[in-house]
């Protein structure tokens, strides 16, 4: 009997000392996950905020590249319309314009011949 009466303060210490453990590592536990909680709801919010303005430049972007894409399809309109009023106006100059030859020469055959573009080399005529 005296061995259970000496073995009592022994298991209330070490009760009392496991229930100190858990208790400090308990705390530890949960003050270790408000710390990773705050951390994780901190980076959702960046990534969020990220999110959010890469949206925005993304849509910035799409308009102006619409924005081109219109500007491109009018200039090429635009270029379209310029060459065909610079065609019209040239067949309308040269419409206009009177002719340089008249008629047929007198023996109704045209000049076929071609012309000298330099007059021939006398050496050459004597080798």
């Amino acid at each position: 009997m005296n061995t259970i009466v000496n073995l009592w303060p022994v298991a209330l210490a070490l009760g009392v000392a496991v229930s100190l453990q858990w208790a400090v590592l308990r705390t530890k536990y949960r003050i270790e996950l408000t710390r990773q909680r705050a951390r994780h709801v901190q980076q959702r919010h960046t990534t969020s905020r990220n999110l959010e303005q890469f949206k925005r430049q993304i849509g910035q972007l799409q308009h102006d590249l619409a924005a081109a894409r219109m500007q491109a399809k009018r200039l090429s309109h635009d270029g379209a319309a310029l060459q065909r009023r610079a065609r019209e106006e040239l067949l309308r100059t040269l419409d206009d314009a009177p002719t340089s030859r008249h008629g047929l020469p007198i023996n109704g055959f045209a000049d076929t011949q071609p012309s000298p573009l330099s007059p021939p080399c006398v050496g050459l005529m004597f080798r």
